[in-house]
């Protein structure tokens, strides 16, 4: 806090709050606890137990129900959420992730948000269960009623420790091992040695008759068993208990012993009914209650958990954790009056801590007690104290907001002359012992006797530093200013520096370092000229540094507007570290300006709150890291509002609509959980880890369909990682038109949509040529029916002419003249020779000569014809008008027909054959064969022919792709076979 600011406001305060009186003694220091009740969510202030899940969260057991604490909420869980009571006096935590709960009405256990209950095997008077554990086989065992039971099989089966049916057992508890053991009344601790029960430790007959109500192992030594009564604290060596007497300890604790634990260093904690007593390793007992941050209530239950935190539960002030011995406070319960801040800390002579406090005076600590030191009277506003300083003879200079400057010695107190007319607010001295002051009128120095003022100076400058018998650096509301023997240096100014107030100023090494108002820490090397500014994002929890001070190992302490900062020097680099973010939570406080103090292994800071004095001889050990779980997945509409969750212990699958997530997750770190911050990546979108977040809630919006797993970690304060990650994992579906299957099946309807479309447009195109050519076809049919009737007309017109003329001029012939009637009949013939062949032109003209069947009609008449007149037995072996339907083209018809008139000529001609068949050979049904046969001469087939006949027959043969076959021998007759393909005569 800026003294300056205080000033207006002086004399407001003081007649508020009058003039108190000190009580003659306190005690000499307050322990930090953190404290949780009610208001902080608690179910209820009335706390029987406490344990700790897998998950790293604290359970709570109430007498108004049960509730868990994950560092920053508390869930409850009573009877309306399946509770069999709400008194609740026992919890514990499994290893697999199971909560049981014993109740004044029986035991129940949660698993999964379900809470199931128990009932015990045999008849109880009462079902109120007072002890649950865990032993090394997972093996649950509880107490009710005195009697025995464990969970076998989700039944609760008693279990006799031996055959006295009158036994009672009182506690159990298993060791670091996985033994059980059971205290039972008057008969001493059992223990569990594979089905038998075996007498453990005899507790002697002083001792039978109390109820031992815990059994604690230590931690660090095996060989020693704790057996607490309400009134002993038994230690057991040698199957032997006995007091716990070292040193009279016992006979420190006063009170009913209510519970046991060990912290990480091996002291002992009890809690009684009036706070709790820790016996420290050199057997030293600390009494923790209301006058030293604790409570007086009872602490039924103190519970070491696995992230080394101490907690201790009390009946009717909540819950409390213990944060060490890092630092103390002084307050009112210390003796500091209530309202009044402490604006400076100093030594006296006698090495003795002086506070001084605005309004009322000064307060004394001689490391026990806190004592009022008296003020001259007469001078009220002495008791207006701003600021504190003790020179090399042991004088105390006191400084104050109306009364001016005081000297405070052995003597007594004198005020300086001349001093009253300002407030003073910062004292030091250079190395020739003038005092110098930084008041609301400016600077002065104090010398020989006499106050004088430095000319030059802006008022309200509140830090000075002296940098030798001749030089002092003042720090003002707009930077540093340099006097140099008692005169301002014009024009000086520190590199760098930024136009802001100074605080706090000291020289560290061969830096000089500045805190300011809104800048951070500066730092100047006086040898180099370095520069270098610290502020918050290098780790400092504010950016005005009210005071400054080294201590004995180096490090550097600051009192920031919002916490205490610790940094460490590296000389190397010449730089500094935030080193203080160890994980516990501090209070957030102001500190005052310029007062700090460095005692011993002590650094005392004095803040608006509190005098907070730190031991600088702590270990800065790294806190044990968070653990991490995803408490929820929410499925969120598209305006952002909850749609639904998704259980988070099955493989989830979403549909494509449900593609808006928020996954909120949790750092469980009981210290501070404030201070956790995240890491985060959905694997399947994000290729890394998102930058540390303190935000544990991310939102999903619009994924796409595909396969993700959702993985975070915490992170603590001082850097320590999770050791596991959370990790959920999760499929959208794709929509049916996205599938691979669909995709496939749309990729094969496109290929034969494409095929179909182009088979369609080929089958059209050809349809259409089809049709064209049809059209043509019907058009060459016509025209060859046309050119057959005109030609056969004409030509068969003008032949009869020519026969007829013949004829006539035949007959007017003289029968002398034979030459003359001889060119007639050559007429004559050749006329009717003509005619005939235009026979066999007209036929393949005509369209109804276009199929096998008249075709082969054709060359049966051609047979005939040519067989008529001779000694030749001419046979056409019978064809079926089936035949009909076979459609030869015009060029088949045609070139077949001469084939094979050829052919019947040539075995005229030469073969003198007496009989010729010709037949149709359809035992192939892809082809047709037609055969001529003859009975003639023959000849030798392989011998070259020459002959322009079959020269002729071959080329026909090959126009309409057709083979021809030629077998014959001499002396046996000829065959000749054409043969072609039925295929090809739709082409």
């Amino acid at each position: 806090m800026n003294k300056l600011s205080r000033f207006p406001v002086f004399l407001v305060l003081c007649s508020l709050a009058g003039m108190l009186l000190f009580t003659g003694r306190a005690h000499a220091q307050k322990y930090i606890f953190a404290h949780y009740d009610i208001e902080d969510g608690l179910i209820q202030s009335q706390i029987n137990k406490l344990s700790m899940d897998t998950d790293h969260r604290l359970w709570i057991g109430t007498f108004g129900g049960a509730c868990r604490f994950d560092g920053k909420d508390f869930t409850a869980y009573t009877r309306l959420t399946g509770l069999p009571d709400n008194y609740v006096a026992t919890i514990f935590s499994d290893k697999g992730g199971c909560t049981w709960f014993g109740t004044m009405n029986g035991l129940a256990r949660l698993y999964k948000g379900r809470i199931i209950r128990y009932k015990p095997d045999i008849p109880l008077k009462r079902y109120f269960v007072g002890s649950i554990t865990q032993d090394g086989e997972g093996t649950i065992w509880v107490t009710s009623a005195g009697a025995l039971f464990r969970i076998k099989n989700d039944k609760m089966q008693h279990v006799p420790v031996s055959d006295d049916p009158d036994i009672f057992v009182t506690s159990l508890a298993v060791n670091s091992a996985g033994t059980l053991y059971a205290a039972v009344y008057k008969k001493g601790i059992y223990r569990l040695k594979g089905q038998k029960w075996e007498h453990a430790i005899d507790i002697g007959p002083r001792y039978e008759e109390q109820v031992v109500k815990r059994i604690f192992f230590d931690r660090f030594d095996k060989n020693k068993t704790y057996l607490l009564t309400r009134s002993s604290l038994l230690c057991a060596k040698d199957r032997v208990a006995k007091p716990l007497d070292q040193r009279n300890v016992t006979g420190k604790l006063k009170g009913q012993l209510l519970c046991i634990e060990q912290d990480a260093d091996a002291n002992i904690w009890l809690g009684t009914d009036n706070g709790a007593y820790c016996i420290m390793d050199d057997d030293e007992v600390i009494h923790y209650n209301s006058s030293n941050g604790l409570t007086d209530n009872s602490v039924p239950d103190i519970y070491f958990d696995a992230d080394k935190n101490l907690w201790l539960g009390s009946l009717g002030n909540g819950l409390y954790r213990c944060e060490g011995d890092r630092y103390t406070v002084f307050d009112r319960t210390q003796g500091v009056p209530e309202s009044k801040i402490i604006m400076s800390v100093t030594e006296d002579w006698n090495k003795n801590v002086l506070m001084g406090i605005d309004g009322a005076g000064l307060l004394r600590y001689d490391g026990k007690k806190t004592s009022e030191v008296p003020v001259p009277t007469g001078s009220p506003y002495l008791k207006g104290v701003q600021s504190l300083y003790t020179d090399k003879n042991g004088t105390v200079w006191i400084g104050t907001g109306q009364t001016g400057l005081w000297q405070y010695d052995k003597k007594g107190f004198r005020q300086v002359k001349n001093s009253s007319s300002f407030a003073c607010n910062f004292i030091t001295a250079d190395d020739s012992g003038i005092i110098w002051l930084g008041t609301s009128m400016g600077c002065f120095y104090y010398q020989n006797g006499e106050l004088k003022q430095l000319e030059g100076i802006p008022p309200y400058s509140s830090a000075m530093l002296s940098l030798g018998r001749d030089s002092l650096l003042i720090g003002t509301q707009n930077g540093v200013m340099l006097a140099v023997n008692k005169k301002i240096v014009p024009g000086f100014k520190l590199k760098s520096f930024p136009a802001t107030a100074v605080y706090s100023m000291i020289r560290y090494r061969d830096l000089l370092l500045v805190g300011t108002d809104d800048s951070g820490l500066y730092t100047w090397d006086m040898t180099t000229g370095a520069v270098n500014i610290y502020n918050v994002d290098d780790g400092l929890k504010a950016n005005s540094i009210y005071s400054l001070a080294a201590d004995e190992r180096g490090r550097l302490w600051m009192g920031t507007g919002r916490g205490i900062n610790r940094m460490q020097y590296d000389p190397a680099k010449k730089t500094f570290w935030v080193i203080d973010n160890i994980g516990s939570k501090e209070p957030v406080v102001e500190a005052n300006q310029n007062a700090i103090m460095h005692r011993g292994h002590e650094i005392w800071i004095s803040t608006t709150k509190a005098v907070m004095v730190y031991n600088t001889m702590t270990k800065m050990v790294p806190s044990p890291p968070p653990h991490v779980f995803i408490k929820s997945v929410q499925m969120m509409k598209e305006d952002g509002e909850k749609r639904s969750s998704i259980d988070l212990n099955d493989w989830a699958e979403l549909k494509h609509n449900q593609n808006h997530l928020s996954i909120s997750f949790l750092g469980v770190y009981l210290k501070n959980p404030d201070a956790v911050s995240y890491q985060y990546k959905l694997v399947g979108l994000d290729s890394a880890f998102s930058s540390p977040t303190r935000n544990n809630v991310v939102n999903y919006p619009s994924l796409p369909p595909g396969t993700y797993t959702f993985k975070v970690k915490a992170i603590s304060p001082d850097g320590q990682v999770s050791p596991k990650m959370a990790s959920f994992s999760f499929v959208i579906i794709p929509p049916f038109y996205q599938t691979f299957t669909f995709r496939l099946l749309a990729i094969i309807f496109l290929v034969l949509l494409g095929f179909g479309v182009q088979n369609l447009v080929h089958q059209r195109k050809i349809k259409r040529q089809k049709a064209i050519e049809a059209m043509k076809r019907e058009e060459k049919l016509k025209i060859r029916q046309q050119t057959a009737e005109d030609f056969h007309d004409d030509l068969g017109n003008k032949l009869t002419r020519i026969t007829v003329l013949s004829e006539i001029l035949n007959a007017k012939i003289d029968r002398e003249q034979a030459d003359q009637r001889g060119i007639v009949d050559q007429i004559k013939q050749n006329a009717a020779s003509l005619y005939n062949g235009t026979k066999d032109i007209l036929w393949a003209l005509d369209p109804k000569s276009d199929n096998l069947y008249e075709t082969l009609n054709h060359i049966r008449e051609i047979g005939i014809e040519v067989f008529h007149d001779v000694q030749v037995d001419f046979e056409f072996a019978a064809v079926d008008e089936d035949i009909q339907l076979v459609k030869l083209p015009m060029e088949y018809s045609r070139n077949i027909t001469m084939i094979f008139k050829e052919l019947l000529n040539n075995i005229l001609k030469h073969a003198d054959a007496g009989q010729v068949v010709f037949e149709l050979d359809q035992s192939d049904k892809n082809a047709i064969a037609l055969r001529v046969t003859d009975n003639g001469k023959g000849f030798d087939s392989s011998a070259t022919h020459r002959g322009r006949g079959i020269n002729n027959i071959n080329a026909r043969a090959k126009r309409i792709n057709a083979s021809l076959l030629i077998n014959s021998e001499a002396g046996k007759g000829t065959s000749v076979t054409l043969k072609f393909s039925k295929n090809q005569l739709s082409n």
